[in-house]
């Protein structure tokens, strides 16, 4: 650096030397002389070394009282990769006042232009500045970056603000007011634009106000206020979810991921927390959508109250509505325990689409329940995800209109239905099941495992005046049989597999034609030919008891009551491998009753497959 230095100091014959300084004072200034020094070393002059004038005058008994003017200049200043061009800082000590009344230098995006003074009787400061620097790169020079990190500044952002300080105390007291703004800017790669704020800080707090951030999806209105543990931020605009993902956790930015806004909701949020870090806020607000996928599934609008706190965010009193109906209620998306709050929602939706809301693994579960339109839903409880195991949801489903449900490899078209599920850890209990199946009434209850590898179920059904032609015909192709089945079945399977399934029964066919069925049809004729008429007769009452096991419907007191005979079996029908091993006594009544004594002889047996069996007289 050249200095150069002019002027005169008089020291007079009655001039007494100051007293010498303490250690601790002498200590105190030269480590403020070593800082200046190690700072300074980090500059470098590539067009030459600055320039420092300085021109003084004063009383060496009254150096507080001198009078000194200063003039520091440089072409080009350099630290690390931050230039100062045309470096020009001008100031004055006058009256115990210093007085900077210039201090200016340009860089690659714009300029500097500050005035400041200090009273040494008060200890005060004032100053006022103007900057359009590049403020990325002079903060990361002075080591001070890492708040910018995140920000490419495409256009400088321009700064005025004008303050005071006071060093009076034990610690200093600064406070400064101002107005920023930039024009192009991106902050974790998302663009914004004509970015507006008022800023005011007192050393501990700190207020942005009249905030305005233009961002890909519209224009965001914001303010900031920090002290410490406290922290408050109100954001009212839309805003799109995509946007928000720089801003929040991992877990949360995975779900923001997965909404799709053909609009940008509009937000309205009152943040508070600890400090400025997401992990500690809380917030209320409202939430508005338009037409918006979440995982894939649409909603044409939606309205919710929002809070979120400790890691969760909760949807109060939402209403949504898609184009098959409309559904409101509460929940809470819980990220820190890794579940969803369900309170009183009620909906008429449909549950194969929506039920990824909650969680995407619900699809395999509500899969098999096709509802011919959406069902009324009402549902409350807690679903635990990503392993968890506290799963407790009710959820209660109303279908007027019915649904079908794939069982056995058939699919049984309810025409109305009604129950309770109760999701719990890798169960499913179906309670209190009540539907209408081929003009009867079915009841039951179910307990499904919902544990990946274990497909195991276990239910209770009990059917009364369900249609049996119609059931026939489904399971085994049988269009003319007649009658009303009612009767029990309770049983356990696994999976789909039919020869797995095993359970107990009892059943009930009133007025059936027997052998319309072609597994007793031939019976028909032998019948037909002991007891005229009696093979053309439609049975009164059929009934049994049954046990199924390994693909076998085993009974030991089928019995079958017509107006010309009755009929007692047993044995077993192999549904699964299409066989038959049956016996069967047939009893005449009537004018056929004189056969009596030789009803030994009407005991037949039945073998071969289901669809063409074999049936001949068992004592010959």
């Amino acid at each position: 650096m050249r200095i150069s230095a002019t002027g005169q100091l008089i020291k007079r014959a009655d001039y007494q030397p100051s007293p010498p300084l303490s250690e601790e004072e002498r200590q105190k200034r030269l480590s403020i002389v070593r800082r200046i020094v190690t700072e300074l070393q980090r500059f470098s002059f590539p067009n030459g070394p600055p320039s420092l004038q300085v021109k003084f005058s004063g009383d060496l008994a009254q150096l507080e009282d001198a009078r000194a003017e200063a003039t520091l200049q440089g072409d080009l200043l350099k630290r690390k990769d931050y230039e100062f061009r045309d470096f020009v800082a001008a100031a004055e000590w006058s009256n115990q006042t210093l007085n900077v009344s210039r201090c200016e230098w340009n860089d690659r995006l714009g300029g500097f232009v500050a005035t400041a003074n200090w009273s040494r009787q008060t200890n005060a400061a004032n100053f006022q500045a103007r900057s359009s620097l590049d403020v990325k790169t002079l903060l990361d020079a002075a080591d001070a970056g890492g708040a910018l990190t995140d920000a490419t500044f495409n256009s400088p952002a321009v700064i005025d603000v004008s303050g005071s300080a006071n060093f009076a105390g034990e610690k200093p007291q600064i406070k400064l007011i101002g107005h920023a703004a930039v024009d192009n800017i991106a902050y974790k790669n998302l663009p914004l634009s004509e970015c507006r704020a008022e800023f005011s800080w007192d050393g501990e707090r700190t207020w942005l106000r009249d905030i305005r951030i233009r961002h890909p999806t519209g224009d965001l209105r914001a303010e900031v206020f920090e002290a410490p543990n406290e922290f408050r931020l109100n954001i009212d605009g839309p805003m799109s979810p995509s946007e928000l993902r720089p801003f929040v956790s991992p877990e949360i930015q995975e779900f923001l991921g997965e909404w799709e806004c053909s609009r940008p909701p509009v937000i309205q949020l009152a943040i508070r927390g600890k400090d400025r870090h997401p992990e500690s806020w809380q917030g209320d607000g409202n939430i508005a959508l338009d037409r918006t996928r979440f995982r894939g599934q649409w909603m044409n609008s939606a309205t919710a109250k929002v809070h979120f706190a400790d890691g969760a965010v909760t949807y109060e009193n939402f209403q949504i509505a898609r184009d098959e109906g409309v559904g409101s209620g509460t929940f809470t998306y819980d990220f820190a325990k890794h579940e969803v709050h369900i309170s009183n929602v009620k909906a008429n939706v449909r549950p194969m689409e929506v039920s990824v809301w909650i969680d995407p693994d619900l699809l395999k579960n509500v899969a098999p329940y096709k509802f011919h339109q959406p069902p009324t839903v009402t549902a409350n409880g807690v679903y635990q995800f990503h392993g968890g195991t506290g799963t407790r949801l009710e959820v209660n489903v109303d279908a007027p209109a019915g649904m079908d449900y794939i069982f056995l490899g058939k699919t049984l078209p309810f025409h109305r239905i009604a129950g309770k599920l109760l999701f719990t850890n890798d169960h499913l209990q179906i309670v209190d099941l009540r539907g209408g199946l081929f003009a009867g009434n079915v009841r039951g209850n179910a307990d499904i495992s919902l544990a990946h590898g274990d497909p195991r179920y276990h239910a209770k059904i009990a059917v009364d005046g369900v249609d049996f032609p119609r059931l026939t015909d489904l399971y085994y192709n049988y269009k003319t049989a007649h009658g009303q089945l009612s009767g029990t079945y309770d049983f356990t399977g696994v999976g789909d597999n039919s020869r797995n399934m095993q359970g107990s029964g009892k059943m009930n066919v009133a007025n059936g034609d027997v052998f319309a069925i072609p597994v007793f049809g031939p019976l028909s004729g032998i019948l037909n030919l002991v007891v005229p008429g009696a093979g053309y007769s439609i049975a009164r009452d059929a009934s049994a008891d049954f046990t199924v096991q390994k693909g076998i419907i085993h009974t030991e007191n089928f019995e079958v009551a017509g107006r010309l005979f009755s009929m007692i079996g047993s044995g077993d029908i192999h549904f699964v491998d299409d066989k038959l091993d049956f016996d069967v006594r047939i009893d005449p009544k009537g004018p056929g009753i004189l056969l009596a004594p030789v009803y030994k002889l009407f005991e037949y047996k039945g073998e071969g497959s289901l669809k063409n069996p074999d049936w001949h007289p068992k004592r010959f």
